[in-house]
């Protein structure tokens, strides 16, 4: 299958030769329009008129707050994205006559989906959890059950678990074993514990 621009130039060709008798082929940064091939408008610009016999393609630029980011024939710039505040959101790179603003999310917070609309708080690691990776503007905390002899007795965005304290290099006793959420409890003898 063709892509369209070309599947578009074919069959304008094909209806061009069945009424003229000869087919107008286009380069890539131009278009076909009553048998003349008529200059796209570049980047940052709008399509006002289209070429005739006589003159060129009339282009206008992007008025302030919209852009065009691809050679085109469009009537119509877009309209730059707005940062949505209340959603969480705020400019990371503001738009241009050739490129949209992209926005990102505050502190403490990443974008929900791929098109960053709407932000999502960074999920703590709980009690008994490590965080294996820190969350990012684009991705939340991924966290993991702490090993057998690591605990985590806290929620965190940024702690790994911590590994049990050894009674034995501290010539101690164990007096509790540690959990996934607990220390290993040390000391002397059963009435004493550090």
């Amino acid at each position: 299958m063709l892509p369209l621009p070309q599947l578009c130039a074919l069959w304008g060709c094909l209806l061009t030769a069945v009424h003229l008798g000869q087919c107008v082929t286009c380069s890539d940064k131009q278009y076909l329009q009553g048998g003349e091939c008529c200059d796209l408008c570049q980047p940052g610009n709008r399509l006002v008129s289209h070429c005739t016999a006589l003159e060129k393609t009339q282009c206008q630029p992007c008025d302030s707050g919209e852009f065009s980011a691809h050679w085109n024939r469009e009537i119509r710039c877009h309209q730059h994205r707005h940062c949505e505040l209340n959603q969480g959101l705020q400019v990371k790179k503001e738009g241009t006559a050739v490129s949209d603003t992209v926005c990102t999310c505050k502190e403490g917070q990443h974008c929900a989906s791929k098109e960053c609309e709407t932000c999502a708080q960074h999920t703590p690691c709980g009690p008994g959890f490590g965080v294996v990776q820190m969350a990012t503007e684009t991705t939340d905390t991924v966290c993991q059950p702490c090993p057998v002899g690591f605990f985590s007795n806290g929620s965190s965005l940024f702690e790994k678990c911590h590994p049990w304290t050894s009674c034995e290099d501290q010539k101690l006793m164990v007096l509790r074993e540690g959990t996934s959420q607990t220390d290993t409890l040390c000391g002397k003898s059963r009435g004493e514990w550090v």
